[in-house]
């Protein structure tokens, strides 16, 4: 048993190149330090006394800016190149971390929230793309979910030594974020800087009237939207942990240093069981897993409900990274394997704006219902965005035969 695991593990990690691994390790560094964006909320509480609803339109409000970045992101990677991109987002996030300390009023720190959206998440689509051109096609799967166990293996640090931090002073929180960003572009800068693949020219007339399902632009590629409209409604229900849930869990009484812990449950549960996973399903369809992981994030938050105090936050979290195991990693690679070679940029950063689109959404439609109706009508609404989902992939999988 114990052989055939680490049998299992070995394989699921192995074959991959060096240059994945070196790419793989930035998204770690840089990750590792995220602790700005879960904490917020409380932040914007302490320090400036919002509401609820206020913080979650202020948070709403870097949605918008990583909407806009994910966007510039993507169309930058197909124009410089993924590695480029990744240090430009990285070392101006890095520089902003450090200037949103000395933001200290609201007029000066709701703009400062925005411009800090864009930096970050233009950071994304050279990241996913670097990692899917750094393996031959076969390995893209694995290679796309090493990137992700790095993302989270560094989630797992952030907002878990955040939690320690914002009890001293919030303003740590911008330091330590800030640090790590820079840190992770000195080493793509120093580490890569001999590979920074041009993308494919676009196809010529001939190929297009071969392959005329193959679109150039993300935004009027039907097959690819009816993707993202169902993918938004399961991350308008996954995003709820970390937006309206950190809020809902302060209000029960959980210390800032356990509501780390909490968000940490997630991360720490996609680090150590996404790559075998992964491994295990690489002969399936991609589509048919997907909405199988969508309708278990749904039923993560009905867990919610149960009667048994931060238990049953603990097994919600549990079953939610469960229905990310099997969702996250195959709608990314699915999506890479459908992008044409000369737009990979600008699909990866199509698919990030549908995950900022939902955090712009996430925390203002949270705020709201939590407001006017309770943490009850929010999990439950949740797992209905979840099943909602879930049939939305279904329908394409039906559309695919």
């Amino acid at each position: 048993m114990i052989t055939s695991l680490i049998r299992l593990y070995r394989d699921a990690f192995g074959g991959l190149p060096r240059l994945t691994w070196l790419l793989c390790t930035a998204a770690f560094l840089n990750r590792m330090g995220s602790m700005v964006v879960p904490f917020l909320g409380p932040y914007l509480k302490s320090e400036f006394a919002f509401t609820p609803r206020e913080a979650g339109y202020v948070i709403g409000l870097y949605g918008v800016g990583a909407f806009l970045g994910s966007w510039i992101g993507g169309r930058l990677t197909d124009r410089i190149g993924p590695v480029r991109v990744q240090v430009l987002a990285l070392g101006s996030a890095a520089v902003w971390m450090f200037l949103m300390i000395v933001l200290r009023t609201p007029a000066t720190m709701i703009p400062g929230v925005f411009v800090l959206g864009v930096l970050n998440d233009a950071f994304r689509p050279g990241s996913n793309t670097a990692a899917a051109i750094s393996a031959p096609p076969e390995l893209r799967r694995k290679a796309l979910s090493l990137n992700r166990f790095a993302l989270n293996l560094g989630w797992a640090f952030g907002p878990t030594i955040g939690g320690y931090l914002v009890l001293h002073d919030f303003q740590w929180m911008f330091v330590a974020d800030g640090l790590t960003c820079g840190i992770a572009a000195l080493w793509l800068a120093i580490g890569l800087r001999d590979w920074n693949p041009a993308p494919p020219p676009p196809p010529t007339a001939a190929q297009r009237l071969q392959a005329p399902h193959r679109h150039d632009r993300p935004l009027r590629d039907p097959w690819f939207l009816g993707l993202m409209a169902a993918n938004l409604c399961v991350l308008l229900a996954f995003m709820q942990y970390f937006t309206t849930g950190p809020r809902v869990f302060d209000d029960q009484h959980f210390g800032k240093d356990t509501v780390g812990w909490l968000l940490a449950i997630n991360p720490i549960l996609i680090t150590m069981f996404e790559m075998p996973i992964v491994h295990v399903l690489r002969g399936r369809k991609a589509l048919p897993v997907i909405a199988l992981g969508s309708l278990v994030v749904g039923l993560g938050y009905l867990c919610m409900l149960l009667p048994i105090g931060i238990m049953a936050v603990v097994l919600a979290m549990v079953v939610v990274a469960g229905g990310e195991l099997l969702q996250m990693p195959m709608l990314g690679a699915h999506v890479n394997d459908h992008a044409p070679d000369h737009a990979r940029g600008a699909y990866n950063g199509a698919y990030g704006m549908t995950f900022t689109l939902a955090l712009v959404l996430a925390p203002i439609l949270g705020g709201e219902v939590y407001d006017a109706f309770g943490a009850t009508v929010l999990w439950t609404g949740s797992a209905g965005l979840g099943l909602l989902g879930a049939l939305g992939f279904l329908l394409m999988v039906r559309a695919a035969k």
